[in-house]
């Protein structure tokens, strides 16, 4: 009998996706990115300027991307099943596996995920300018519409990274697959914030808590799908990343409020974004060490679920540090609280990093072909 760990060897044919993956691949994670950088515009924007309308340049930036990512999902879809109706079989390489979807199509399960995502962003898009023309400027992230579409695109950044972990055989699809895991933990912050504008009435912080797992749950993540440079790749990543994109926040803030004729706020510090800095740098160090601990063992659920929670605990307490009790971390005001909360990162990091042994796994199948052996060994 085929065993599980044998089906994960069970690797796809020399893959093809150089050729005909590259380009959309590459595509599609543009689309992700270029939506991250237009949030952080329209954060900064509601930070040193104030409100707005539905209609501005940085939810443009927003909304294409989305589009760039679902389009390009949507073709792929529908070249894929092209390909299928000829009689050519679809090499998993290119997007993942192929599955039926409505008795019609046949979706890389890469862009599947990525095309319902980015579609279901567009939906809660309409949602959004119905909403600011119930009630006008709209300056909460917790706001319904809001976290429908932040959720949407962290779920179109998935797919992003299952297309590019079905080419990790290729130079270009691991750096992007680190990438876009380095995009996802980035944007999962900012999506986690909500938590801040909701009374949960308890002395343990949630908002820091997901503020910090999720990006350590990315770096465990890139080290169990690439075990040599994954978990370091994706901590260097995004800590370039976020300094790149906060970066780029500042200047267009001035730039396009210069543009509008608008003033910035008294308070308004737009110089180096150093606490934007604070969590990326605690989470490449993570990376670092995490990468040599691999290198010395191999992974295990155990192992992931080890890191992940003294890495949680260990962030928190150094972020809130460094915060020193102030909204943009963790609370440091109460001893009590930083203790509870310090207790709920590690039980939550550990438990996601035994999860990412499950999930790395799938990920790492994502460019296997079916085989008779493969379905014995998932039914087992």
């Amino acid at each position: 009998m085929t065993t599980a760990n044998e089906a994960e060897r069970q690797e796809a044919d020399p893959p093809t996706a150089d050729a005909q993956g590259k380009l959309p691949a590459l595509v599609m994670l543009a689309g992700t990115l270029i939506s991250l950088s237009g949030l952080a515009w329209d954060i900064g924007w509601h930070t040193d300027v104030g409100p707005d309308s539905f209609f501005t340049l940085p939810h443009l930036f927003v909304y294409s991307g989305g589009a760039i990512a679902g389009l390009t999902s949507l073709v792929m879809v529908l070249r894929a099943t092209a390909g299928q109706r000829q009689g050519h079989e679809h090499d998993p390489a290119v997007g993942g596996r192929a599955f039926k979807v409505l008795g019609v199509f046949s979706a890389p399960i890469g862009y599947l995920i990525g095309g319902i995502a980015a579609a279901s962003f567009l939906l809660y898009g309409l949602w959004d300018e119905w909403w600011h023309g119930l009630y006008g400027f709209d300056v909460t992230i917790a706001s319904p519409p809001h976290q429908g579409w932040l959720n949407s695109i962290c779920m179109t950044i998935m797919g992003t990274a299952i297309v590019f972990a079905a080419a990790r055989e290729h130079r270009w699809g691991r750096y992007g697959l680190m990438t876009a895991l380095a995009a996802f933990g980035s944007y999962f912050t900012i999506t986690s914030s909500a938590l801040g504008d909701i009374n949960l009435d308890s002395q343990i912080n949630w908002d820091a808590v997901a503020w910090v797992v999720i990006p350590i749950a990315c770096v465990l993540l890139g080290g169990r799908i690439l075990p040599r440079g994954g978990a370091l790749g994706t901590g260097l990543i995004n800590l370039v990343l976020n300094l790149a994109i906060w970066n780029f926040a500042n200047w267009a803030v001035v730039w396009y409020a210069d543009v509008q004729h608008l003033a910035l706020r008294d308070f308004s510090e737009l110089g180096f974004p150093v606490e934007r800095l604070v969590l990326p740098a605690a989470v490449f160090v993570f990376s670092v060490v995490v990468e040599l601990l691999l290198r010395w063992r191999a992974a295990t659920a155990w192992l992931l679920g080890l890191y992940g929670g003294i890495g949680a605990i260990a962030i928190i307490w150094w972020v809130t540090v460094q915060f020193g009790g102030d909204g943009g971390g963790p609370d440091g005001g109460q001893q009590s609280s930083l203790v509870l909360t310090g207790v709920a990162a590690g039980v939550i990091g550990a438990l996601l990093g035994i999860a990412i042994w499950r999930l790395g796994y799938a990920m790492r199948l994502a460019n296997t072909r079916r085989t008779v052996g493969s379905d014995v060994a998932a039914a087992a």
